[in-house]
């Protein structure tokens, strides 16, 4: 066809087309009659418009009526200030707006490069989408799915199925995730898991900004740092600054130390090394369950000064439980590196038989078991002797050193204004009678958590009197109290108490 013919046809197509939204025809090298009379073949440097996108191609087929077309080699689309498209051939359905891209399919679009081999557009929704697997570079993150749909209006991004996110600071695997591009946010509507540079996280639901870096986890949400887990139902987290937050059903595990805590609030701040867990606190440390040492409180403070020095304080009904040890108390301290827990205001130990009581109460504890025990001020030992009558075997002082053996209270010095109240019996159960004693030093030993043997270490003051001739006012020593019946039985006693 003569180039100027095809030049009069060609604005003949435009000033047609320019009254309403159509394909405009801009150039090619030749025009040709199509399949009916309203289709026309285009060949050689194609290069068409429709809308605020123009098409360039080397072969293609345009209804004039319904204004779908067909492009075939080197397609190429720009859409002015949105994204610009490769492929190998596009169909254009005018009427419902839909465009699909084929063959080796590349789509650009601001800091992101989206490779597949069909790529479909929707017009009308400002929609551009894959169902069979892409990848794409966004900024420096390499990102793969097998379905993605991308809103070019608002720039929201939303991936499923084997979803796929890597860069330099962290990667994830979800099943469907919804990422904001003005925002840089990314939002999680499945299983999904997130490594970090130093943590790991799962969830189900939540959002992660990666400018504030920040987010927030929800349905079964698990948080992982080194040696160190937390679980909740909902985790808020600032990677920035090392803290975070964690709400409903909490429970923080510490692999290193053999230790869980659960809870119903925690607050985790990892650039003081001080965290906190509230309401509800169960604090158990033990890979056994019959050597493991449960605590229950209202409060427990967390606070680390490096990975061999961690230090827990309780606070508020503070309740022990092990299978030879119970106890409970106001406040409690524990230094993981000392092995030592203390225990403040109203302290009471149980352990077999005995009850122990004082101003303040220390437990070295370590493999999991009770070896030694310090009583600090008003040191007082009661044991039950017989329930019919009640008679009460009793050692008070002022300080007091328990020593066990596997758990159990086995020898107890006195030191310091001892006194005893013992009722001594023959082999066959029979008491001989009761002996009642002052001694500054006592040493006692015990047998199946009773007193078995009393040693005075000074000279003592001892009376000895037949069982029927103990006056009934010197029976009790000044400062006793039994709390036999605040005594946990079980680990769901301290539970539900």
């Amino acid at each position: 066809m003569p180039k100027n013919i095809l030049l009069i046809i060609l604005f003949a197509n435009n000033l047609l087309f320019s009254q309403k939204e159509v394909v405009q025809i801009l150039s090619a090298n030749e025009l040709k009659p199509g399949q009916t009379e309203d289709h026309q073949k285009l060949i050689g440097n194609v290069a068409l418009k429709y809308s605020d996108a123009t098409l360039f191609c080397d072969i293609a087929e345009v209804n004039a009526r319904t204004n779908d077309f067909k492009a075939w080699g080197k397609v190429y689309i720009n859409q002015t200030n949105q994204l610009k498209a490769w492929g190998d051939s596009l169909i254009y359905e005018g009427t419902g707006g839909i465009g699909k891209l084929y063959g080796d399919v590349k789509m650009k679009s601001e800091n992101s490069l989206l490779k597949t081999s069909l790529l479909y557009f929707d017009k009308n929704r400002n929609l551009v989408y894959y169902l069979n697997g892409a990848n794409t570079i966004q900024d420096d993150s390499k990102i793969y799915s097998k379905k993605g749909f991308y809103n070019t209006s608002n720039k929201y991004l939303k991936l499923k199925d084997s979803v796929q996110i890597e860069n330099p600071e962290y990667t994830i695997r979800a099943d469907t995730l919804e990422y904001s591009t003005n925002s840089k946010t990314s939002y999680f509507l499945g299983p999904t898991f997130i490594e970090l540079t130093e943590e790991k996280i799962y969830c189900e639901l939540g959002f992660y900004n990666r400018s504030l870096e920040i987010g927030q986890f929800e349905k079964n949400a698990e948080l992982k740092q080194n040696e160190q887990s937390l679980k909740a139902d909902s985790i808020y987290f600032e990677k920035r600054t090392n803290f975070s937050e964690a709400f409903r059903d909490v429970v923080l595990v510490d692999e290193e130390e053999s230790l869980k805590v659960q809870g119903e609030y925690g607050y985790f701040d990892r650039n003081t090394n001080r965290s906190f867990i509230t309401k509800d606190v169960l604090f158990a440390q033990g890979s056994e369950k019959d050597d493991t040492l449960y605590l229950v409180c209202d409060t427990l403070l967390l606070q680390e000064e490096n990975d061999s020095n961690k230090s827990f304080f309780a606070y508020w009904n503070v309740k022990l439980f092990q299978a030879e040890m119970q106890g409970k108390c106001d406040s409690l301290a524990y230094s993981m590196k000392d092995s030592l827990i203390k225990l403040f205001y109203d302290p009471v130990i149980w352990n077999g038989e005995s009850q122990l009581t004082g101003d303040s109460i220390e437990l070295l504890h370590y493999d999991n078991k009770i070896q030694k025990l310090f009583v600090r001020n008003n040191g007082f030992i009661v044991s039950l002797a017989d329930s019919t009558p009640y008679r009460y075997d009793q050692v008070k002082g002022r300080n007091l050193i328990g020593h066990f053996k596997r758990g159990k209270l086995a020898l107890m010095d006195v030191l310091g204004n001892g006194q005893t109240i013992y009722y001594a019996r023959e082999e066959d159960g029979k008491y001989t009678g009761v002996n009642k004693a002052i001694c500054s030093d006592i040493k006692i030993k015990f047998k199946k958590g009773k007193i078995d043997r009393i040693k005075f270490i000074t000279m003592p003051e001892a009376t000895f009197y037949p069982l029927k001739d103990f006056p009934q006012s010197k029976q009790i020593l000044e400062g006793f109290i039994w709390k036999s019946d605040e005594r946990p039985g079980s680990l769901n006693d301290i539970l539900n108490y």
